[in-house]
Protein backbone atom coordinates (compact mmCIF):
# COMPACT_ATOMS: atom_id res chain seq x y z
CA UNK A 1 0.00 0.00 0.00
CA UNK A 2 2.70 2.55 1.18
CA UNK A 3 4.70 1.32 -2.67
CA UNK A 4 1.29 2.52 -4.37
CA UNK A 5 1.41 5.47 -2.65
CA UNK A 6 5.07 6.34 -3.14
CA UNK A 7 4.75 5.90 -7.16
CA UNK A 8 1.50 7.75 -7.07
CA UNK A 9 3.18 10.98 -5.97
CA UNK A 10 6.01 10.39 -7.69
CA UNK A 11 3.98 10.03 -10.87
CA UNK A 12 2.41 13.10 -9.67
CA UNK A 13 5.22 15.17 -8.96
CA UNK A 14 7.03 14.53 -12.65
CA UNK A 15 4.03 14.99 -14.37
CA UNK A 16 3.84 18.32 -12.54
CA UNK A 17 7.59 19.27 -13.49
CA UNK A 18 6.54 18.29 -16.70
CA UNK A 19 3.79 20.85 -16.98
CA UNK A 20 5.87 23.39 -16.10
CA UNK A 21 8.23 23.18 -18.30
CA UNK A 22 6.45 22.79 -21.57
CA UNK A 23 3.84 25.91 -20.07
CA UNK A 24 5.74 28.95 -19.85
CA UNK A 25 4.29 30.82 -16.04
CA UNK A 26 4.44 34.25 -15.18
CA UNK A 27 7.08 33.48 -12.81
CA UNK A 28 9.18 32.04 -16.03
CA UNK A 29 12.02 34.44 -17.22
CA UNK A 30 11.68 33.39 -20.69
CA UNK A 31 7.72 34.16 -20.24
CA UNK A 32 8.45 37.54 -18.59
CA UNK A 33 10.68 38.34 -21.82
CA UNK A 34 8.56 37.46 -24.65
CA UNK A 35 5.92 39.23 -22.63
CA UNK A 36 7.63 42.26 -22.57
CA UNK A 37 9.07 42.14 -25.75
CA UNK A 38 5.26 41.76 -27.11
CA UNK A 39 4.31 45.16 -25.18
CA UNK A 40 7.00 47.07 -26.17
CA UNK A 41 6.43 46.48 -30.31
CA UNK A 42 2.60 46.82 -29.39
CA UNK A 43 3.51 50.38 -28.19
CA UNK A 44 6.01 51.09 -30.64
CA UNK A 45 3.75 50.02 -33.56
CA UNK A 46 2.21 53.37 -34.86
CA UNK A 47 -1.77 53.75 -34.80
CA UNK A 48 -0.92 54.47 -38.72
CA UNK A 49 -0.08 51.61 -39.47
CA UNK A 50 -2.41 49.05 -37.39
CA UNK A 51 -5.82 50.88 -38.85
CA UNK A 52 -7.50 52.47 -41.78
CA UNK A 53 -6.70 56.48 -41.05
CA UNK A 54 -7.37 59.48 -43.07
CA UNK A 55 -5.44 62.63 -44.85
CA UNK A 56 -6.53 65.84 -46.76
CA UNK A 57 -4.54 67.76 -48.98
CA UNK A 58 -5.17 71.19 -50.41
CA UNK A 59 -2.47 71.82 -52.86
CA UNK A 60 -2.21 75.22 -55.31
CA UNK A 61 -0.88 74.74 -59.07
CA UNK A 62 -0.01 75.93 -62.56
CA UNK A 63 -0.80 73.82 -65.36
CA UNK A 64 0.46 73.98 -68.88
CA UNK A 65 -1.70 73.15 -71.67
CA UNK A 66 -0.64 70.05 -73.96
CA UNK A 67 -1.98 68.38 -77.72
CA UNK A 68 -4.64 70.29 -78.88
CA UNK A 69 -5.36 72.79 -75.73
CA UNK A 70 -2.51 75.03 -77.19
CA UNK A 71 -4.77 75.27 -80.43
CA UNK A 72 -7.36 77.27 -77.72
CA UNK A 73 -4.95 78.79 -74.95
CA UNK A 74 -1.21 78.27 -75.34
CA UNK A 75 -0.13 80.28 -72.25
CA UNK A 76 0.14 78.93 -68.12
CA UNK A 77 -2.48 78.27 -66.33
CA UNK A 78 -1.58 80.18 -62.68
CA UNK A 79 -5.07 79.46 -61.10
CA UNK A 80 -5.44 76.22 -60.12
CA UNK A 81 -6.85 74.23 -56.52
CA UNK A 82 -6.97 71.24 -55.79
CA UNK A 83 -8.54 68.96 -52.77
CA UNK A 84 -8.00 65.75 -52.04
CA UNK A 85 -9.23 63.02 -49.39
CA UNK A 86 -8.05 59.66 -48.97
CA UNK A 87 -8.21 56.58 -47.01
CA UNK A 88 -4.98 55.30 -45.76
CA UNK A 89 -4.20 51.78 -46.05
CA UNK A 90 -1.89 49.88 -43.23
CA UNK A 91 -0.84 48.19 -46.52
CA UNK A 92 0.93 51.36 -48.36
CA UNK A 93 -2.01 51.87 -50.48
CA UNK A 94 -5.02 54.80 -50.54
CA UNK A 95 -8.08 55.57 -51.75
CA UNK A 96 -9.66 58.46 -51.96
CA UNK A 97 -11.79 61.31 -53.89
CA UNK A 98 -10.19 64.71 -55.49
CA UNK A 99 -11.68 67.96 -56.90
CA UNK A 100 -10.56 71.29 -57.81
CA UNK A 101 -11.03 74.26 -59.83
CA UNK A 102 -8.73 75.04 -62.88
CA UNK A 103 -8.84 78.12 -64.73
CA UNK A 104 -7.27 79.30 -67.86
CA UNK A 105 -7.64 82.62 -70.28
CA UNK A 106 -5.76 83.93 -72.82
CA UNK A 107 -6.90 87.26 -74.65
CA UNK A 108 -5.95 87.89 -77.94
CA UNK A 109 -5.33 91.60 -79.74
CA UNK A 110 -8.24 93.34 -81.70
CA UNK A 111 -9.10 91.77 -84.92
CA UNK A 112 -11.97 91.52 -87.23
CA UNK A 113 -14.50 88.20 -87.20
CA UNK A 114 -16.75 87.12 -89.36
CA UNK A 115 -19.42 85.44 -87.06
CA UNK A 116 -22.01 83.99 -89.63
CA UNK A 117 -24.53 86.99 -90.87
CA UNK A 118 -22.42 89.97 -89.34
CA UNK A 119 -19.05 90.71 -89.31
CA UNK A 120 -17.41 92.75 -86.10
CA UNK A 121 -14.49 94.03 -84.36
CA UNK A 122 -13.55 93.18 -81.02
CA UNK A 123 -11.04 91.81 -79.10
CA UNK A 124 -11.13 88.00 -78.57
CA UNK A 125 -10.65 86.30 -74.77
CA UNK A 126 -10.49 82.71 -74.38
CA UNK A 127 -11.21 81.08 -71.01
CA UNK A 128 -11.81 76.98 -70.13
CA UNK A 129 -13.08 76.19 -67.03
CA UNK A 130 -12.60 72.45 -65.31
CA UNK A 131 -13.88 71.61 -62.47
CA UNK A 132 -13.18 67.51 -62.02
CA UNK A 133 -14.65 65.12 -59.36
CA UNK A 134 -12.49 62.11 -59.89
CA UNK A 135 -11.47 59.00 -57.66
CA UNK A 136 -8.04 58.30 -57.09
CA UNK A 137 -5.72 55.07 -55.57
CA UNK A 138 -2.44 55.61 -54.67
CA UNK A 139 0.82 53.45 -53.56
CA UNK A 140 3.06 54.68 -50.90
CA UNK A 141 6.89 53.76 -51.23
CA UNK A 142 6.85 54.03 -46.95
CA UNK A 143 5.04 53.05 -44.36
CA UNK A 144 1.98 55.40 -43.36
CA UNK A 145 3.62 56.53 -40.60
CA UNK A 146 6.68 57.43 -42.25
CA UNK A 147 7.91 61.35 -42.19
CA UNK A 148 9.10 61.04 -46.10
CA UNK A 149 6.35 59.41 -48.24
CA UNK A 150 6.51 59.20 -52.24
CA UNK A 151 3.73 57.86 -54.26
CA UNK A 152 2.68 57.38 -57.29
CA UNK A 153 -1.45 57.60 -58.09
CA UNK A 154 -4.35 57.24 -60.80
CA UNK A 155 -7.29 59.12 -60.79
CA UNK A 156 -10.21 58.61 -62.60
CA UNK A 157 -13.64 60.32 -63.17
CA UNK A 158 -14.80 63.42 -65.11
CA UNK A 159 -14.96 67.82 -65.42
CA UNK A 160 -17.32 69.20 -65.37
CA UNK A 161 -15.76 71.78 -68.80
CA UNK A 162 -16.88 74.99 -69.46
CA UNK A 163 -15.64 76.39 -73.17
CA UNK A 164 -16.23 80.43 -73.37
CA UNK A 165 -15.14 82.50 -76.26
CA UNK A 166 -15.79 86.33 -75.87
CA UNK A 167 -15.93 88.17 -78.97
CA UNK A 168 -16.68 91.74 -76.90
CA UNK A 169 -19.75 91.32 -75.83
CA UNK A 170 -20.81 88.69 -77.69
CA UNK A 171 -19.79 84.99 -76.78
CA UNK A 172 -19.33 81.23 -78.05
CA UNK A 173 -20.12 78.79 -75.12
CA UNK A 174 -20.46 75.20 -74.74
CA UNK A 175 -20.74 73.18 -71.42
CA UNK A 176 -20.73 69.74 -70.55
CA UNK A 177 -19.33 66.98 -68.60
CA UNK A 178 -17.16 64.75 -69.69
CA UNK A 179 -15.06 61.35 -68.61
CA UNK A 180 -11.51 62.19 -67.42
CA UNK A 181 -8.31 60.41 -66.20
CA UNK A 182 -4.83 61.70 -64.45
CA UNK A 183 -1.55 59.69 -63.52
CA UNK A 184 0.12 61.27 -60.95
CA UNK A 185 3.67 61.15 -58.88
CA UNK A 186 4.13 62.80 -55.34
CA UNK A 187 6.16 63.60 -52.45
CA UNK A 188 4.51 64.29 -48.95
CA UNK A 189 6.82 65.58 -46.50
CA UNK A 190 6.43 65.76 -42.34
CA UNK A 191 8.38 67.07 -39.76
CA UNK A 192 9.19 63.85 -38.27
CA UNK A 193 7.81 60.28 -37.90
CA UNK A 194 3.79 60.37 -37.40
CA UNK A 195 3.58 64.11 -37.21
CA UNK A 196 0.18 65.25 -38.67
CA UNK A 197 0.89 68.30 -40.40
CA UNK A 198 3.78 68.25 -43.72
CA UNK A 199 3.60 69.50 -47.46
CA UNK A 200 3.22 67.90 -50.57
CA UNK A 201 3.59 68.12 -53.80
CA UNK A 202 3.11 66.70 -57.12
CA UNK A 203 3.21 66.52 -60.90
CA UNK A 204 -0.25 65.05 -62.77
CA UNK A 205 -0.96 64.76 -66.47
CA UNK A 206 -4.57 65.31 -67.04
CA UNK A 207 -6.62 64.01 -70.53
CA UNK A 208 -10.33 65.40 -70.07
CA UNK A 209 -12.23 63.24 -72.84
CA UNK A 210 -13.73 66.53 -74.36
CA UNK A 211 -13.95 67.78 -78.27
CA UNK A 212 -15.29 71.02 -78.77
CA UNK A 213 -14.03 73.46 -81.96
CA UNK A 214 -10.14 73.78 -81.64
CA UNK A 215 -10.12 71.01 -78.61
CA UNK A 216 -9.80 67.38 -79.49
CA UNK A 217 -9.14 66.10 -75.44
CA UNK A 218 -8.25 68.78 -72.83
CA UNK A 219 -4.99 67.87 -71.86
CA UNK A 220 -2.29 69.93 -69.44
CA UNK A 221 0.27 69.07 -67.19
CA UNK A 222 0.22 70.43 -63.74
CA UNK A 223 2.65 71.43 -60.97
CA UNK A 224 1.40 71.81 -57.49
CA UNK A 225 2.17 72.31 -54.06
CA UNK A 226 0.79 72.28 -50.41
CA UNK A 227 -0.25 71.58 -47.27
CA UNK A 228 -1.24 68.03 -46.23
CA UNK A 229 -2.80 66.66 -43.03
CA UNK A 230 -3.02 62.92 -41.96
CA UNK A 231 -5.05 62.11 -38.77
CA UNK A 232 -7.31 58.92 -36.98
Amino acid sequence: MKLTQLLTASLLLASSMAWAQVQPMPGNPDYDNSASRNAYNLMRESTYNRYVTFNGSIRYGVSMPMGTSKNYIDKLSPANVIATMEWQFPQKFSLGLQTGYQYSQQRLPRAIYDLGEETISAVQTRTLTLTPVMATASYYFSDPASAIRPYVQIAGGGAFVNYTNFYGTLSDANKKFAGAIAPAIGLKVFGQRESRLGGEVQAQYQNVFYNYNEINNAQNVMLSAGLTYRFY
